[in-house]
């Protein structure tokens, strides 16, 4: 599915069970939920007013420009990337399987939970708890991090490889920080 006029509205779901390429202009999907079942490519930016499912690998033949979730979201398929920023504003999961996330920076802004691994590989801006309902595995970030949510709780480790910054006073829980 190509998809290069900007907008797809729709009253309830948005299911994508093959590849989606975001083309020739920026995209905002809107809905209840906006499910990928196949891998999402770019090269244009894409917002998403719903909860969003990614099911597979986002960015991985051709990285969006950027990614704005304004929904809760699933991430299940391994790996996001972006050229530029990922912002999330509501609750986001790492599902299935362990994920890494590549861009410039990736912020969250409401609760992240796990249960799986997650990787970093941007700045990191923590806005909220992480892991307050269902512990991350692990997390490992490589880019500097701001941590103003509170809490980082994960089963495991916690490698900070770059600066991090408190923005408030923080909890970190795990085997090894």
């Amino acid at each position: 599915t190509a998809i290069n006029g900007g907008a797809v509205t729709t009253l309830t779901t948005q299911t994508y069970n093959d590849a989606v390429t975001i083309g020739t202009t920026d995209a905002t999907l809107t809905g209840t939920t906006v499910t990928f079942n196949g891998t999402l490519d770019g090269p244009q930016a894409l917002t998403v007013n719903a909860a969003l499912v990614f099911n597979d690998v986002v960015g991985g033949a051709d990285p969006l420009a950027s990614l704005t979730a304004n929904g809760t979201t699933a991430i299940n398929g391994g790996a996001v990337t972006t050229l530029t920023t990922q912002t999330y504003n509501d609750a986001v999961t790492i599902g299935t399987t362990d994920a890494t996330l590549n861009g410039t920076t990736v912020t969250f802004n409401a609760a992240l939970d796990g249960p799986q691994a997650l990787t970093v590989d941007a700045t990191l801006v923590l806005n909220d708890v992480v892991g307050g309902i269902d512990p991350l595995a692990s997390l490992t970030a490589n880019g500097t991090t701001a941590i103003n949510g509170g809490a980082v709780t994960t089963d495991s480790d916690q490698i900070y490889n770059d600066p991090v910054t408190l923005g408030a006073d923080a909890t970190l829980t795990g085997s090894t920080v």
